[in-house]
């Protein structure tokens, strides 16, 4: 079973700031550090002492406590990459651009552990009736907290995508990615203006994406990205939306 990070269940009563517990509350339920040592499993990516100290922090009646407790507050949950494997439903708008026409892109996301760090997923979507097939591999550095994430796209390019992952102390974790600028032969109408007629005209065009992966609640995020063309300023290129399959909740 997935391991839910820690989310709204840590919030405060509406009453309480965050942060204002009690000396009786932290005694009764003392601060949750990471145990020393490091125990790897070979169905998990996280030691099984960092797997401990989510299930630690998911357990707390309290909210966790901050640095700001001379400096010995509770140990910040990691991000657990297995979050990620199971059935997802995508659905979003894409604009049109170099990659591809626009439309309305839907399908679903497998994901599943290959071993250690290291998964791999298959997506089956269509854009606008037109289907699309992404076959990815995904590789955490748990230690560097850096993700990986090779997208072999049916439309006939590849993007890898690389960035940190970080999170705070509400249990969100965002990846924020830049792909390795790809060049893309790129199909575009233009007006002649001495035949004033249409005309096709080929021409190959620099593509710089990068995003942030909004990992917000055990069943869904957001990834939101942004686009450049030809060395231009980066623009808005839609976001897309993961929600996890109804049957694996």
């Amino acid at each position: 079973m997935v391991r839910l990070i820690a989310f709204a269940v840590l919030l405060v009563a509406a009453a309480a700031p965050l942060g204002a517990q009690t000396t009786a509350q932290i005694e009764a339920e003392p601060i949750v550090k990471l145990r020393e040592g490091e125990t790897l499993t070979p169905d998990q990516c996280l030691s099984e002492q960092e797997l401990e100290l989510i299930d630690a922090l998911n357990a707390l009646r309290r909210p966790t406590v901050g640095v700001e407790r001379d400096g010995e507050g509770d140990d910040p949950a990691p991000f657990d990459p297995h979050y990620l494997v199971g059935v997802w439903n995508i659905e979003g708008v894409l604009p049109e651009s170099p990659l591809a026409p626009s439309g309305y892109f839907a399908g679903t996301e497998t994901v599943r552990h290959v071993g250690g760090c290291t998964y791999a997923s298959t997506v089956e979507a269509s854009v606008d009736d037109a289907p699309v097939t992404i076959e990815a591999l995904m590789v955490y550095d748990r230690r560097a907290k850096y993700l990986v994430r090779i997208e072999d796209d049916s439309r006939g390019f590849r993007l890898v995508k690389l960035g940190r992952v970080g999170g705070d102390p509400g249990g969100y974790f965002s990846h924020h990615w830049e792909a390795a600028p790809i060049t893309r032969e790129d199909s575009r109408t233009r007006e002649d203006s001495r035949a004033r007629e249409e005309s096709r005209a080929r021409e190959e065009s620099e593509i710089r994406l990068r995003g942030r992966t909004y990992m917000t609640s055990p069943f869904a995020y957001q990834v939101r990205t942004r686009i450049s063309i030809d060395g231009g300023p980066f623009v808005n290129f839609g976001s897309v939306w993961w929600e996890r399959a109804e049957a694996e909740r």
